[in-house]
């Protein structure tokens, strides 16, 4: 556990701006979690044979570890269903309903229902569930994530921040999420849950190490910043960069000062350990400081996925699997084409207004693709393995008023 020391003066300012901020998006910001946009920094993912067997193994193999494990619990139909509301109160209420779930709880699945409305969850409304609870858990405002400066991934925010917001410790709803996320990755339901490069290497190695480029992800000032420390004249670093084994963080208008290694602010950066103290500043800004909500989230994630079934994806992979594919291409269409069902006229073909739905269809701009996707699927993303494993296939039917009589 770090522990802020009283914040040291120094007689000269450092060359550099190393100081870490709680975030770098002004709050007039257009960008939003959950827009497209977030999913463009990231390319599509090359669907292989290889990946699409990965991935059902692993399924395959916690659906069978489910039915073997020695702690299952019996429940009925009702015990599974869950009632929520939309928006924010969707937190709360599923807290409220799920938040004591154990592991066997959960392998057991849930039904999803939205108050006042008549919708019965066949999987649709259960992944609609999913994609809201995901989008507020990670909301900056919720007080658990921070959007990087690009605004296309989240960051864990330290503890003393996420703790402060709360006013309690923030470990169990961090055990929550992770078991929210492997459940969705389990039951492959497709979620917005754009994490930083590290932690995704974290879900497949709980002692994956945070290095200088993950750091591009989250702050591209910083990284930038510790980049030109690492290339400059290591003969003149010293006199140059004016640098401690120390790191400076601002928060609510207090600036404090940690000690990367004991007695960090009297040991200057130096051409022969300039390598050294990035590392431990980088540890320290992914790591350490939300060391205690890393590692809450890591247990309820591997509580239902354990470690050892996971080396099997890299972490480019991990996140295609959990999140979809970023756009909807042609492919996309007409894969969801040949994958769904529709009505037939007297001769046996597809009624006109089929036909047009699906040119309609291909004319469409991207982001009102996925928009009709999410409606017809529940996530605005395509999911990696293509449409033919859909639980209930998209159908296109002509409503008998359209008929002719």
């Amino acid at each position: 556990v770090v522990t802020p020391p009283v914040s040291r003066g120094r007689a000269v300012e450092p060359k550099v701006d190393l100081v870490l901020r709680p975030a770098d998006v002004q709050p007039g910001s257009s960008a939003r979690y959950g827009d497209d946009a977030l999913g463009a920094h990231r390319g599509r993912v090359e669907v292989t044979t290889s990946l699409k067997q990965r991935i059902e193994q692993l399924r395959q193999v916690l659906y069978r570890d489910a039915q073997t494990s020695t702690d299952q619990v019996e429940t009925d139909f009702e015990d599974m269903v869950i009632k929520v509301r939309r928006g924010a109160h969707i937190v709360d209420d599923t807290l409220e309903a799920m938040g004591a779930w154990g592991p066997a709880r959960w392998r057991q699945g849930v039904v999803v229902h939205f108050e006042g409305e008549q919708g019965v969850d066949c999987g649709a409304l259960t992944r609609e569930w999913a994609k809201i609870l995901c989008q507020q858990l990670l909301r900056p405002g919720r007080g658990l994530f921070r959007r990087t400066a690009r605004g296309n991934r989240v960051v864990v925010l330290a503890d003393q921040e996420s703790e402060l917001a709360h006013g309690e410790s923030t470990e169990g709803i961090y055990c929550f999420l992770g078991r929210f996320i492997a459940f969705a990755l389990w039951r492959g339901i497709r979620i917005d849950a754009l994490f930083t490069p590290h932690l995704f290497r974290l879900m497949l190695d709980p002692h994956a190490k945070a290095t200088h480029e993950d750091l591009r992800e989250v702050d591209t000032k910083l990284h930038a910043n510790l980049h030109m420390m690492l290339t400059s004249d290591h003969e003149t670093l010293e006199e140059t960069f004016l640098m401690t084994f120390c790191i400076d963080t601002e928060y609510l208008g207090v600036r404090s000062t940690y000690d990367l290694i004991p007695g960090g602010s009297e040991i200057p950066v130096t051409g022969e350990n300039v390598h050294s103290f990035v590392d431990l500043y980088v540890q320290h800004v992914l790591y350490k400081f939300n060391e205690r909500a890393i590692r809450a989230f890591l247990s309820g994630f591997h509580s239902l996925i354990p470690p050892d079934k996971m080396p099997m994806f890299t972490p480019v992979e991990l996140e295609a699997v959990l999140c979809g594919q970023p756009t909807v291409s042609e492919d996309d269409v007409e894969e969801l084409r040949q994958a769904s069902h529709c009505s037939l006229d007297e001769a046996g073909k597809p009624h006109v207004q089929v036909l047009w739905f699906w040119a309609i269809m291909r004319q469409l701009p991207v982001d009102l693709r996925s928009m009709v996707l999410q409606f017809v699927t529940g996530n605005e993303r395509p999911p990696l393995t293509g449409f033919q494993n859909l639980e209930h296939p998209f159908t296109v039917q002509v409503g008998v008023h359209l008929r002719p009589t």
